[in-house]
């Protein structure tokens, strides 16, 4: 890494640059990349979803990573510190450390490609009084050095049938036609790979986790449909459709080119200044605008739904199984996170609905399980072969669904402290799922339900209470989340994870996660929209760290009615021979 760092800052000095910003994003902005855009592992070693690097070249100036409270501990186990100092924040606290040095930092390099219009407008606006001056370079600096660069990989592409889609695209293109119009645009640029593969009821496997198609397209007031895409898979599933066409991505200059006196609709935070630039160029008029397939896309249809409950009761009882092998082996036969996670994976590969992990498994045994998204490799994975606490924490996509589960396994004997702080984190859990709400309700107004159990006794999480998920799409969707900034109303039909946690460093981490859907509520005699939580996930807690004591008595009753439903649900998808499962079912879902 110290090799790779030293050969990125000489080539920043021949051209005299004194910075250079490297996120951890390809140019669609996702959350998962291929294993040949991961530039920002590549020169800090840093393996975390989230984060961004400012690289130095200047001897005065230590270069910087920069993450949320997610990766805290993740940052000070994998970036080297002699190299790279560490910070705790985002894009906003990348501007302020750019501009505390500003001094030094005079001319930064940045990838047009891998920053929004939105990030470059905040970062202008906070260098506006300094003399600092911003370059586009047209190659990436770290692509230039890096020797034996993966090559990319794209896989097959499939249609999502309409009993799963539960929509036909000509309806959702016209949905998107009368934003155009409303607009008084003739173009909308869908620079969002999720949003495309929605919109045309296809999916894809050029990622690992996420089935989409790492394309984009723009869509014309006539609903005509522009694709750009480098997968030769994708075209054949619309060749009778004459109002699709399809380019490579190095034909959009020339679209743009030939688009004069056309106005475009944009979204500033998923557009880079790579395709902001191409619309300077050429003059060409745009208006900004939230991504209305984002609003379109994360409420779910009746379809959608049925397909969520049908997905989370298949997961359901392959962790389920998962469970029972656990509890029969974690004794005996010296168990490891990587063979844990492997054999998840064995059980849901023999569904045929199955189509991948929705991402990584955590698979996290004692200290480990404080790490809040550590991922196992050769050197961390631990053997779980002492008392302690194990997470997992696991999704799954199916063709009809999309799952993402944490539950926090005892393993031996528990400290009493381990009890107390799982029964508080389930307090919060439960205060989310019980949550009845009025209509314009945001994320963040209920985000303090989950915690005020923890900060009762000082204690606390840093990350998130819950986010949106795709269908069958990214198993993180924006733009909705429960969290303490977050500004999204909940709407009916929404699907929101509900993962409180708590984590000693060191020790372990626990974390209880369901996923729910937003739906209607009805109060007897009164006029307004209310809503409310109904549960999907169908996977037992663990009752044997459960303080009853600590819990009111309308706490107890939630836990054992949603074990009545986790027992009804998955007592009908066993073998009726199968008396062992079941009987460890029975035991796992008993009244507390």
């Amino acid at each position: 890494m110290g090799k790779n760092l030293k050969s990125l800052i000489e080539g920043m000095k021949s051209r005299k640059l004194d910075a250079f910003l490297v996120p951890r994003c390809d140019m669609f902005s996702g959350e998962e990349v291929p294993e040949n855009e991961e530039r920002l592992k590549f020169i800090t070693n840093f393996s975390g979803s989230a984060g961004y690097a400012i690289i130095s070249a200047k001897s005065g100036l230590k270069s910087a990573v920069f993450s949320d409270g997610r990766y805290q501990l993740q940052l000070t186990k994998e970036v080297n510190s002699k190299y790279f100092n560490t910070f705790n924040g985002g894009f906003k606290e990348v501007c302020l450390f750019l501009n505390k040095n500003k001094k030094l930092l005079k001319k930064i390099a940045i990838d047009p490609w891998l920053l929004t219009l939105g990030e470059y407008e905040f970062l202008r606006n906070v260098m506006k009084k300094t003399k600092t001056s911003f370059e586009f370079i047209s190659k990436n600096l770290i692509d230039e050095i890096w020797v034996n660069r993966p090559l990319e990989t794209i896989n097959k592409t499939f249609k999502l049938p309409i009993k799963y889609a539960g929509e036909k695209v000509s309806s959702k293109i016209n949905r998107l036609k009368k934003v155009i119009e409303n607009n008084n645009c003739d173009f909308y640029i869908l620079f969002n790979p999720a949003g495309l593969s929605w919109l045309l009821n296809i999916r894809g496997r050029d990622l690992k986790h996420t089935p989409i198609l790492r394309s984009f397209c723009i869509i014309s007031k006539q609903k005509q449909i522009y694709i750009f895409t480098n997968n030769d898979t994708f075209e054949k599933y619309f060749k009778k459709d004459k109002d699709i066409y399809f380019y490579g991505f190095e034909y959009l200059s020339t679209f743009l080119e030939n688009s004069k006196n056309k106005k475009f609709l944009i979204d500033s935070n998923t557009l880079p200044m790579g395709v902001v630039n191409f619309l300077e160029k050429n003059n060409l008029k745009f208006k900004l605008i939230s991504c209305p397939v984002d609003q379109f896309k994360t409420k779910k249809n009746s379809c959608e739904l049925r397909g969520f409950k049908n997905a989370h009761l298949k997961d359901g009882l392959a962790i389920l199984k998962l469970l029972f092998w656990f509890e029969k082996n974690v004794h005996f036969k010296n168990l490891t996170e990587n063979e844990v996670s492997k054999k998840l994976l064995e059980i849901r590969l023999l569904e045929k609905t199955f189509l991948c992990e929705s991402f990584s498994t955590i698979s996290a045994f004692g200290d480990n399980g404080a790490i809040i998204h550590y991922k196992v490799n050769n050197s961390s994975n631990k053997k779980i072969h002492r008392d302690g606490l194990y997470l997992i924490d696991t999704g799954a996509h199916y063709l009809d669904g999309t799952t993402d589960t944490t539950r926090t396994l005892l393993v031996g004997k528990p400290e009493s402290e381990m009890i107390e702080n799982y029964t508080l984190v389930l307090k919060g859990h439960i205060a989310i799922a019980s949550a009845i709400f009025p209509k314009n309700t945001k994320g963040r107004d209920i985000d303090s339900l989950a915690r005020i159990a923890l900060w009762s006794k000082g204690k606390d999480y840093a990350h998130g209470t819950g986010h949106g998920v795709g269908s069958v799409l990214s198993v993180h969707e924006g733009p909705i989340s429960i969290s303490k900034t977050s500004e999204c109303f909940f709407e009916n039909g929404m699907v929101i994870s509900n993962e409180p946690g708590y984590y000693e460093n060191g020790r372990y981490g626990i974390r209880i996660e369901n996923l729910e859907v937003v739906s209607k509520f009805k109060i007897k005699n009164s006029k307004e929209n209310f809503f409310h939580f109904e549960n999907l996930t169908r996977v037992p807690l663990e009752s044997k760290l459960i303080n009853k004591k600590m819990l009111t008595k309308f706490e107890i009753d939630w836990v054992n009615e949603y074990h009545q439903k986790v027992f009804k649900d998955l007592l009908k998808l066993i073998e009726t021979d199968n008396q062992e499962l079941i009987n460890f079912l029975k035991r796992k879902t008993s009244l507390i």
